[in-house]
């Protein structure tokens, strides 16, 4: 998947995950100019949400939030109030969604594309479903709050189907058990873990087959290849990063809108087909080999994190049938994509 980072390697997301977040910490007895100042943010970032945010100066800004007003638990009450729409694209990636169940397989797979250095996954396990989250970057370390306010925007996603008094089995949290953590049960209505192996929101998969509200297929393609081409389009690969990482990036941002010929990667990295042409040969690559092994390590991870049809894995990969997508699959790992589903699928 495409992350968004800057050379230096840091990662980013989309200012649509701090919306409201002005009003909502002045409401809350903080000065939002001295705390994102503090966390190496100015305000006049977060009115636009295709904006890109320092990922670490967004956690730190609940971090400093906290002291600021004095309230341990501001991440938490964020995440609460926080209703999918607000999320912005990847919001919508969900809300426009056919099933309940589909929305949720989607916020798995394309969370990435709205944060990056972020693994998020869909996972079954001793029969219920498990929405995984955790920031992958080591250099971040402020992710107490983070971790409560994406539980909470996750959770009220499927409230938008659901219910507001929809609750989840369990809640699980990487981090220890903080004072006041009788309020996070008051919040999620579940019973709520710390100090679990990753986060999560855990829930049952009967009902998930329940229409959302707006569902909107014609408007979910739109949505999902813009989100996905802004990742792509503002994505700087770290300097030194090898070429054909480079350009598994860009075939990976190209999948969604099926423009993944030779001369349409070589004007996504601004270089001329010759150019790129000449640089594979110095380095004995062929662009059909990457192709080839970017398509199979996203079918991998589609098939072993979401509970896509054989049919939308497909047409992610840009796959023109769905026979032609199995037969790759055969070829590369020598079992057809629903065997592998069946042997792989936590």
């Amino acid at each position: 998947m495409v992350h968004a980072s800057r050379p230096d390697g840091a990662a980013m997301v989309l200012a649509a995950a701090a919306h409201g977040v002005e009003e909502f910490i002045t409401r809350h007895g903080g000065d939002i100019d001295r705390i994102a100042g503090r966390a190496g943010l100015s305000p006049r970032q977060f009115a636009l949400p295709t904006e890109k945010l320092d990922l670490s100066a967004y956690c730190r800004l609940f971090s400093e939030a906290a002291r600021d007003t004095q309230d341990g638990n501001i991440g938490l009450r964020f995440g609460q109030q926080f209703r999918p729409d607000m999320l912005g694209l990847i919001g919508y990636v969900a809300l426009l969604s056919p099933t309940l169940g589909d929305a949720v397989a989607n916020l798995a797979s394309h969370f990435g594309y709205h944060q990056a250095h972020t693994r998020t996954g869909l996972i079954r396990r001793d029969g219920l479903l498990h929405l995984e989250y955790v920031i992958e970057d080591p250099r971040i370390t402020q992710r107490r709050h983070d971790a409560e306010l994406t539980m909470g925007m996750f959770c009220n996603v499927l409230r938008h189907a659901m219910g507001p008094d929809w609750a989840p089995e369990e809640i699980h949290f990487a981090h220890a058990r903080p004072e006041q953590a009788h309020e996070h049960t008051d919040a999620f209505q579940a019973p709520v873990r710390f100090g679990q192996m990753t986060n999560a929101l855990v829930f049952r998969e009967k009902g998930t087959d329940i229409p959302m509200p707006n569902a909107n297929p014609s408007l979910l393609k739109v949505v999902r290849s813009s989100l996905i081409s802004l990742a792509g389009a503002q994505c700087e690969v770290p300097a030194g990063s090898p070429l054909s990482a480079q350009i598994a990036g860009h075939i990976r941002s190209a999948l969604a809108v099926g423009h993944i010929e030779f001369v349409d990667i070589a004007r996504r990295m601004g270089l001329p087909p010759w150019t790129l042409q000449r640089r594979l040969a110095q380095e004995n690559l062929t662009y059909s080999t990457i192709l080839e092994e970017t398509r199979h390590a996203e079918a991998l991870r589609y098939l072993t994190t979401t509970s896509h049809d054989i049919s939308e894995i497909a047409r992610a990969l840009a796959y023109t049938e769905t026979s032609a997508f199995s037969r790759a699959f055969r070829k590369w790992s020598g079992q057809s994509p629903r065997a592998y589903r069946k042997q792989n699928m936590a």
